[in-house]
């Protein structure tokens, strides 16, 4: 039996675009909307929804940035779930927005 699950991974990265960049390469090349927004208290960050239920938010650190995968599931299989959301900001995402270097990290909330 699956429960519900909820977390927020995190990888740092460097890259040579700007966030109005990666925001543009990946409005061109993926089938949903990504949009830049303001946290309040991480300053501005590009997001895009991975699959029903993971968001990928990504978010200028210092010399670099750190993308936030927040996942939220109600229930089914969790863990294929999480995978699968890993899977396509690893092998998708980030190599649209050029990263190199990149790192596991802590969230930054």
């Amino acid at each position: 039996m699956s429960k519900a699950a909820s977390t927020t991974l995190a990888w740092s990265f460097k890259s040579d675009l700007s966030q109005d960049e990666m925001l543009r390469r990946l409005d061109e090349r993926w089938p949903s909307t990504w949009s830049i927004s303001d946290s309040g208290r991480h300053g501005d960050y590009v997001a895009g929804r991975l699959t029903p239920e993971a968001v990928a938010r990504i978010y200028e650190d210092g010399p670099g940035f750190v993308v936030h995968l927040r996942f939220s599931s109600p229930g089914g299989d969790v863990r294929a779930q999480l995978l699968a959301a890993q899977q396509r900001l690893i092998v998708e995402v980030l190599p649209l927005v050029g990263a190199r270097d990149v790192d596991t990290t802590e969230p930054l909330d």
